[in-house]
């Protein structure tokens, strides 16, 4: 009898798990339409085609649950735009652009003439992509800390490609020297977000 108890309970548990599963991935596709639905009545975005790629040349600024303006600064969004956590990253790309992948980036800088000269050149506005060094926000949370920094020194820009299951890569860019560090950072900071067209 123990037995029989013991296995109906763990079969209920896994269906309630299942029922849980279903409805957060439900959640998460009615949030993600809805974020679709609303941005795309802002296009045209202005963008600009860098040899086989076609990019924004803003930082995206599209108002969702976890985006912020640097140290909460509504006044510095038409320049800087928000930041994004990862999974907003993902989410809030309009119909027709997605987050590029860190090939997708790679592309973009052998385009622009290798590690060595396309950090100079984003950041240039005869090329038109017009990057800006945004800063970020921190995912630390511990007191004295600093939650935001780096506004007009570094460029973080998120990709889609992720590392673990905490972590995701992005692009760091230093303004001054157009020097790169590409690695993995925690999901939960706030970083830059440009988008790529999608190829037909």
């Amino acid at each position: 009898i123990l037995n029989k108890n013991l296995a109906r309970y763990l079969w209920e548990l896994g269906a309630m798990k299942k029922r849980i599963h279903t409805g957060l991935m439900l959640l998460i596709m009615f949030v993600c339409a809805d974020i679709h639905a609303q941005v795309n009545a802002q296009k045209p975005f202005p963008s600009i085609k860098i040899g086989n790629q076609e990019w924004m040349t803003v930082n995206w600024d599209y108002k969702t649950p976890k985006s912020f303006f640097y140290n909460n600064d509504s006044t510095l969004d038409a320049k800087y735009g928000r930041l994004y956590y990862f999974s907003n990253a993902l989410a809030a790309a309009p119909p027709g652009w997605h987050l590029p992948t860190l090939d997708e980036w790679y592309e973009l800088i052998d385009t622009l003439g290798g590690l060595s000269k396309a950090g100079v050149k984003m950041f240039d506005p005869a090329y038109g992509i017009n990057l800006v060094a945004g800063g970020y926000k921190s995912a630390n949370i511990n007191e004295g800390e600093i939650l935001f920094g780096f506004l007009d020194t570094y460029a973080f820009y998120w990709t889609a490609t992720p590392e673990g299951e905490q972590t995701a890569y992005a692009v760091h860019i230093t303004k001054s020297t157009g020097e790169f560090d590409i690695t993995s950072f925690r999901r939960a900071n706030g970083f830059s977000v440009r988008y790529v067209k999608n190829k037909e």
